[in-house]
């Protein structure tokens, strides 16, 4: 069994908006595949914890509260499902602040260290879809999986920090070794 699980939130979870921001519950849609893939990956990992930069916050596109709301939903789903999250952080703030907490930076990371102090990164994966998941990972000496789709921007700067990738955290689940 790994310690923790860290997972990124759009493009893993749910369904990402191209373009856009899931503002409202009722915009956050599941990835195919995520509860059974969650119920595979319970077992394996001591927690999971998801950790989400949301800059539309930031942006004004939508209040704290709208977010938190989402979270709880989420959570919800996970419950109803038999894989409850250990926790959720995330980052409100827009690209470029500098706050400590957007991933890169590892805020949320030592944020869940201080809610769980025995968390040992380095029995710890990061599965996050994007160049910033991976180097959030690395900045907190987790080991960093990319899943979800390839982005060609981003993909040959992630080749070189991980060669672990997955198409879906469905996959994920079924093939990574633990």
């Amino acid at each position: 069994m790994k310690d923790t699980l860290f997972l990124d939130r759009d493009g893993v979870i749910n369904v990402q908006i191209v373009g856009g921001y899931v503002r409202r519950p009722e915009e956050f849609v599941l990835v195919n595949g995520v509860l059974t893939a969650m119920q595979w990956l319970r077992p394996k990992f001591r927690r999971i914890i998801v950790v989400t930069n949301q800059q539309c916050v930031g942006k004004r596109l939508c209040k704290m509260e709208d977010i938190n709301e989402i979270h709880r939903r989420m959570r919800v789903i996970f419950e109803e499902n038999v894989t409850p999250l250990d926790a959720v952080y995330c980052c409100p703030h827009l690209a470029g602040a500098d706050c400590g907490c957007r991933k890169p930076d590892i805020g949320m990371a030592l944020q869940a260290k201080a809610d769980f102090p025995d968390i040992d990164f380095a029995d710890s994966v990061m599965a996050g879809d994007s160049l910033t998941d991976m180097q959030f990972a690395v900045n907190a000496g987790i080991l960093p999986v990319h899943v979800g789709a390839k982005h060609p921007r981003e993909y040959e700067e992630i080749l070189k920090i991980t060669q672990l990738h997955y198409r879906n955290l469905l996959e994920f689940a079924k093939n990574f070794p633990v």
